[in-house]
């Protein structure tokens, strides 16, 4: 299948759109790229189409699709194969934080993939490693998970650390004063699970240091810290009643 030059199209102007742009490679060939106000125009006989648009936009790309003949994919995490009705459609979801003003290697960049015909997976898969990465079968059902838990260990955390950078900056400490810790936390996780790896006051239930806590922080800061704390509570004290 590698022999071949492979038109491609892709559409969007976000983060994804922007990855892809950077590192689309040979056997695959951009010939137009571009949000809504791109200036080229759509061939209608490329050999793949790439929507990489928001969730809500994919649908309308798709309309604008309608004739075209080649593999017609979008590359959102929680949005079913079966929003495009083309006969040869598919799914290319990068499972990576991706951001335009950081750079990111392909290759820590693994893909997550689903087509309507067996050759046009087969694709899909050759896309991922001409760009040095590598692809993985899911279907929509079991996907729609996969994003969900990627918004709690990617996106929530991240807001952790935003409530983190506040907390700092209002008394002058440096955010990067957390990045050994957030470094060992991670690296953990290559050997422990995340309950075998949790440890702070809330596993202990240490009601003074929680409380003494609670008074320094705003209504929104206490909600989520009540409520963290507890999730943290009740799941260590089940696995203490096993030992």
């Amino acid at each position: 299948m590698g022999a071949r030059t492979y038109r491609t199209v892709l559409i969007g102007a976000g983060n994804v759109a922007s990855f892809l742009k950077a590192n689309i490679k040979s056997p695959f060939e951009l010939t137009c790229v571009g949000g809504r106000n791109r200036t080229c125009s759509v061939p209608q006989d490329a050999d793949l189409y790439i929507i990489a648009v928001s969730d809500r936009a994919i649908s309308s790309v798709a309309q604008e699709l309608m004739n075209v003949g080649g593999l017609v994919v979008h590359t959102a995490g929680s949005v079913p194969m079966d929003v495009l009705s083309h006969e040869r459609r598919g799914v290319l979801y990068p499972l990576q934080t991706i951001s335009k003003k950081r750079q990111i290697p392909a290759s820590r960049v693994p893909f997550y993939v689903e087509a309507s015909q067996p050759q046009d997976l087969e694709l899909l898969h050759l896309l991922a490693e001409s760009m040095g990465s590598k692809a993985q079968q899911m279907d929509s059902e079991r996907r729609k998970y996969l994003h969900l838990a990627a918004v709690f260990c990617c996106n929530f955390v991240n807001r952790l650390y935003g409530i983190t950078a506040e907390l700092l900056a209002e008394h002058d400490i440096p955010f990067t004063a957390m990045l050994p810790l957030i470094h060992e936390t991670a690296d953990k996780m290559n050997k422990l699970t995340p309950s075998e790896a949790q440890t702070g006051p809330a596993v202990r239930w240490d009601e003074a240091v929680m409380a003494q806590q609670m008074t320094l922080l705003n209504d929104e800061q206490k909600q989520l810290y009540q409520l963290l704390s507890k999730s943290i509570h009740d799941i260590k004290v089940p696995e203490a009643k096993k030992i």
